[in-house]
């Protein structure tokens, strides 16, 4: 029978019920439904009966329903009072499982018109709609968190706001969005705000719009793109909010951020192709900013095509105007132009990497790259005395196994073998070193072959010679940054290997 009935109420909204229907014989479910329906249909007088029938049968879903009806004057006579007091009896009903009546009747109590104004009664029954995840009481929550003096706890409330934007709530959404903004509660975090407010805009939260057109302008200052923030403030005064047109007017007035500004809002995105252009101009107006990082993404290759000897020029002539702002770069473009570029800037980089070496703070990498330089025919600055120097400071400074510490092992090998050349045939060890065995080896077989006679001793270091030329050669472009051979280990018989 309660079957049947479930599914030909919904038709059967006009007939009157009997008051004399014991409750046990109420479907309360399916006479909610059709109480929904009826108000959904727009037949309030019917939907009120339901209710009220429900009502007088102790359902608590039944009384939460009339007494939003008796809260909005819908198919009743408007009454406050008579609706907080379904509200409460709703609330407090055990078999209440829906937030909606104790969401109302915190809201009663919250705003004093029918009862006393009681913050902490309405906290609590506004905590036990939240504890059902309902967002409005979440929101309403934290708004009191946020205002209410004796117990405002911002990041509380920041939090509250944030679980009710969760549970579909977009004004709480708007409050989490400008807290985290604002770093009201938490460290600001535009990027986590955005995300909030989006949502609150979505939802059609004019505030949110206006936020968002704020939070966009501060881009635009910075050297962002005008259109989102034109395009929030235009939604927000359509909204009704004035100040949003004439902030939009400001703004637009002002004119574009400097060069320099919109080309570093791009480098900080990782847009360097985008930066580009910006230096450029900016550079073209003698800013050194400008100039400085179209130089470093000239000698990078980002943004692009990568122009080591344009980049090499640029950083000489902020060096000559700034007295030492791009000096370093400048040493180093050099540097990573093996040579080429020309004997008296080659001097002028190794003289700022020897002074960067001499400093109270010195660099490593410097006194490496002295040496280096002076090790390397191809900067015309050879001296085998300054590279062991500038080698040896290095590698104590870092006392690991780096390139200056490869080049003083190098060095060492090389004393080495030159002392072993200068040794007669019968003084060389019985059992030599893995080189000198390898090369004495060479030499013999050499003889054997050939049937050649002579100073044993003799050829043998002249193929020791040989191979430390061959191997210096490889050492100087395995050493060198940006050469093909850098950091490469041809055999373990290798210097640096």
């Amino acid at each position: 029978m309660r079957l049947v009935f479930s599914l030909v109420f919904a038709i059967w909204l006009g007939a009157t019920l009997s008051p004399a229907l014991a409750q046990d014989d109420l479907d309360m479910h399916a006479l909610n439904e059709a109480g929904k329906a009826a108000l959904s249909s727009g037949d309030v007088a019917t939907a009120a009966r339901i209710f009220q029938q429900l009502a007088d049968a102790g359902d608590p879903n039944g009384m939460n329903n009339l007494g939003l009806l008796y809260y909005t004057g819908q198919g009743v006579a408007k009454d406050p009072a008579l609706a907080f007091s379904l509200h409460k009896r709703s609330a407090d009903h055990p078999a209440m499982v829906k937030p909606q009546a104790s969401y109302h009747t915190g809201m009663a109590y919250l705003m004093g018109d029918v009862v006393p104004r009681d913050v902490a009664i309405a906290l609590s029954y506004l905590e036990r709609a939240a504890a059902m995840d309902f967002g409005p009481a979440e929101y309403e929550m934290g708004l009191l968190y946020l205002t209410e003096p004796t117990i405002a706890d911002a990041t509380r409330a920041l939090r509250i706001f944030q679980s009710a934007a969760i549970h579909n709530s977009p004004a709480a959404a708007y409050e989490a969005g400008r807290m985290i903004a604002t770093g009201q509660g938490t460290p600001a975090d535009v990027v986590m705000a955005l995300d909030y407010l989006h949502v609150a805009a979505d939802s059609g939260v004019p505030d949110a719009y206006y936020l968002l057109g704020l939070l966009a302008e501060w881009d635009y200052r910075e050297g962002g793109p005008i259109d989102a923030a034109v395009k929030w403030y235009e939604k927000a005064e359509a909204a009704g909010i004035e100040e949003a047109a004439s902030r939009r007017w400001e703004m637009q007035t002002m004119g574009p951020p400097s060069h320099a500004k919109q080309a570093e809002y791009r480098l900080n995105r990782n847009d360097p192709a985008g930066a580009y252009p910006f230096l450029v101009q900016s550079c073209g107006k003698n800013e050194v900013y400008g100039c400085y990082y179209q130089a470093v993404a000239l000698a990078d290759g980002r943004g692009i095509q990568q122009d080591r000897f344009t980049a090499m020029s640029m950083f000489e002539k902020l060096c000559l105007d700034t007295a030492n702002y791009g000096c370093t770069e400048f040493a180093r473009a050099t540097l990573l132009l093996g040579g080429s570029a020309g004997a008296t800037r080659n001097q002028k980089a190794q003289s700022i990497f020897r002074d960067e070496c001499s400093t109270g703070d010195p660099s490593a990498d410097a006194c490496y790259s002295v040496a280096l330089m002076s090790w390397d025919d191809s900067f015309g600055l050879r001296s085998e005395l300054v590279a062991r120097q500038y080698a040896g400071i290095s590698c104590q400074m870092r006392r690991t196994n780096n390139e200056a510490c490869q080049m003083q092992r190098h060095f060492q090998i090389q004393d080495s073998w030159k002392d072993f050349g200068k040794q007669s045939a019968s003084s060389k060890p019985a059992k030599p070193n893995f080189f000198e065995g390898l090369l004495y080896g060479l030499v013999v077989g050499a003889q054997q072959q050939t049937g050649s006679s002579g100073n044993a001793a003799t050829q043998y270091g002249e193929a020791a010679r040989q191979r430390e030329a061959a191997r210096t050669q490889f050492a100087i472009e395995a050493m060198r940054p940006g050469s093909r051979h850098y950091g490469s280990c041809p055999t373990v018989n290798s210097p640096g290997c």
